[in-house]
């Protein structure tokens, strides 16, 4: 990741301030090569599509396909810097539309899609598109939150 990372959002959204609609900051994570190496060489990779350029063009892409899993560790990263930390992700249903390339800087977009409270629980529903470099949707998820009582 380069410098990018630090466009992560500056102020913590406290439950009682969220209302549905509500957009967050967009958040910019750049595919660097390094970082993405470490974590391949981390996970011991063996997919050539995730570390071969010359493989991934073979199979007609237009270069090194950065694993959905990598790329998905950016949306609960967004989502706990954006929240209090009496927030705790529960559930992330993802769906992956096309790839995304060593290299490329992503932009992921999220809103409130529901709030609700009630006497057991509170939680925030969160729909997040991860666009591409032509702003293009890349992947989709669904990140329910729920909020845990403050005792103060």
């Amino acid at each position: 990741m380069s410098d990018e990372t630090s466009v992560l959002p500056a102020v913590r959204w406290r439950f009682e301030d969220i209302e549905e609609g509500m957009s967050a900051p967009a958040c910019r994570f750049t595919m660097d090569q390094g970082r993405y190496d470490a974590y391949n060489q981390l996970i011991h990779e063996i997919n050539p599509l995730h570390f071969d350029k010359g493989f991934a063009q073979g199979l007609g892409f237009e270069d090194i396909v950065v694993a959905g899993v990598y790329t998905f560790s950016f949306i609960p990263l967004m989502i706990e810097a954006l929240l209090e930390e009496s927030a705790v992700i529960r559930s992330i249903d993802v769906t992956f539309r096309r790839p995304i390339y060593l290299n490329e800087t992503i932009v992921q977009k999220a809103h409130v899609k529901k709030k609700i409270q009630s006497e057991k629980m509170n939680c925030v529903e969160f729909e997040v598109l991860v666009c591409d470099s032509l702003d293009r949707a890349a992947t989709e998820a669904l990140v329910v939150v729920e909020f845990q009582p403050s005792y103060e």
